[in-house]
């Protein structure tokens, strides 16, 4: 499979979309490849049919799915919902996730380029935040 045949989650051009913007910071770019990295590994493995078996306790075995790909979704979604509004998430999520670009998003919502950068931009600083990337600013 070539890089142009692969769906948009697997490719690397996400990363490339954010080292495109050189207003972001170092911590904003780690967020964003960190968000990313979280939707992909929780995408990576579908559930798959397995025996279950009863254990002692009551719980069960052998569920289907790696508990590393559990934990990434729950990162995953821990991460979207720091960042709180619908909006900032939708954008982040569509440059960091599904590889929109901003020219895009911007034409789309009929918005200037500046508005759709700077969603981004705070919305990948709550991630670094939540990431514990850097420090909350205090309000001026």
């Amino acid at each position: 499979m070539t890089a142009t045949q692969r769906p948009a989650a697997s490719c690397g051009c996400a990363t490339s979309r954010l080292s495109g913007l050189t207003s972001l910071s170092r911590q904003q770019r780690e967020a964003g490849m960190r968000y990313r990295q979280d939707f992909r590994n929780s995408s990576e493995a579908t559930a798959k049919p397995m025996a279950w078996a009863e254990r002692v306790d009551g719980g069960r075995t052998g569920s289907g799915v790696a508990e590393h790909i559990l934990s990434a979704g729950r990162d995953h979604a821990e991460a979207t919902r720091a960042l709180v509004h619908w909006e900032i998430a939708g954008i982040v999520q569509k440059v960091c996730c599904a590889d929109a670009t901003v020219k895009s998003l911007a034409e789309q919502a009929g918005e200037p380029r500046d508005v759709v950068v700077k969603l981004l931009k705070i919305g990948l600083d709550i991630l670094a935040v939540h990431y514990g990337m850097m420090l909350m600013r205090k309000p001026r």
